[in-house]
């Protein structure tokens, strides 16, 4: 290996360290900070790999997107990049060999098409949230009562864009213990001169009548169209649905999984916040007696969720299945089994 290639390999393996190092310790800046380093890191991996076929390829980088994977197992973010990408290289394999390109030019040329339609999906991350803002005047009427929870940057962007246009609309935020994320959220509307209040879980079932409708984020939408969401918005969803209230998700479409979970419980799906989130140091005699669980996530299942508003437009939850097979090649998806 010439000694620039060696070079090119090393920084590689480094930045692929540093990304897992940043994932093992959580100290990523949310989900499109985690999709858009592991695109760049796939775009690398890319266009410093040598290969014959589209089945190298895919071998290759399937290969060094387990080891980015690894960082974290139950972030579904760094999977669907890598399986998106994997789709694309076999998109842009058979349209490049359709072309009848002879087979001394299709390499050169297969790597320059995959970079740039991977650059193009990066792209299309990045304005993301701005998209799925601009719906907001279909979604939030004059005179709105909407509940949320915890804090999402998507959500977040949607109310601002809909306080922008004139609408007149009252934010109702659950606070979302114990990790609080609701406070910040409620800070940032209210700077924003949005009818802003702060509640606690316990009050979700007092106000939920005097709703018109829930407006979520989540950090990944499943296969079969349940979220897997922040915690406490399950409960959350299940009170939307027992007063009849339209449960809405805020998504990018980068967060939709090819895989299917109907529990919390896969060690793929949850992670948890340690002891110190819910129980104070003071209280050290109870943690020695007790086991302490701080799930981060919930499962929301299908039928709790009314609409998904995205990237590309608004779907209902039943056409959740057809995207994950334009976004996804079977091949490429290694379906866990659901505990």
């Amino acid at each position: 290996m010439p000694a620039g290639d060696g070079d090119k390999a090393n920084d590689l393996k480094e930045r692929i360290a540093l990304f897992v190092d940043e994932l093992k310790k959580g100290t990523s800046q949310g989900s499109c900070d985690v999709a858009i380093k592991t695109i760049n890191l796939l775009i690398r991996i890319i266009s410093q790999t040598k290969f014959s076929t589209e089945k190298d390829l895919i071998r290759h980088v399937a290969a060094e997107g387990s080891k980015i994977q690894a960082g974290d197992p139950s972030e579904n973010i760094i999977g669907n990049i890598i399986f998106r990408v994997l789709k694309i290289i076999r998109d842009e394999w058979r349209e490049i060999s359709q072309a009848n390109d002879t087979e001394a030019q299709i390499s050169h040329t297969l790597k320059a098409s995959i970079i740039e339609a991977v650059s193009e999906f990066k792209t299309e991350i990045e304005g993301c949230v701005d998209n799925i803002a601009a719906l907001a005047p279909n979604y939030i009427n004059e005179n709105d009562v909407v509940l949320t929870i915890g804090r999402s940057r998507t959500v977040e962007a949607l109310f601002k864009h809909a306080a922008s246009k004139g609408i007149k609309f009252q934010v109702l935020v659950s606070e979302c213990a114990p990790f609080y994320k609701g406070h910040e959220m409620a800070k940032n509307l209210a700077q924003a001169k949005i009818n802003t209040t702060l509640i606690t879980e316990c009050q979700i079932g007092i106000v939920m009548p005097r709703v018109n409708k829930v407006v979520i984020g989540t950090h990944s939408i499943m296969a079969n169209g349940g979220l897997k969401a922040v915690t406490g918005t399950n409960i959350l969803s299940v009170l939307a649905k027992e007063t009849n209230k339209p449960v809405i998700v805020c998504s990018s479409m980068y967060k939709l999984s090819p895989l299917f979970h109907s529990t919390p419980k896969h060690a793929s799906f949850n992670k948890f916040a340690t002891p110190s989130e819910i129980l104070d140091y003071e209280d050290a005699e109870l943690l020695s007696k007790v086991e302490v669980m701080a799930p981060i996530f919930d499962y929301v299942p299908p039928h709790l969720v009314y609409m998904i508003l995205s990237n590309n437009g608004a779907q209902p939850v039943s056409y959740v299945y057809r995207l994950v097979k334009d976004f996804y090649h079977p091949d490429d998806v290694e379906q866990p089994t659901n505990s």
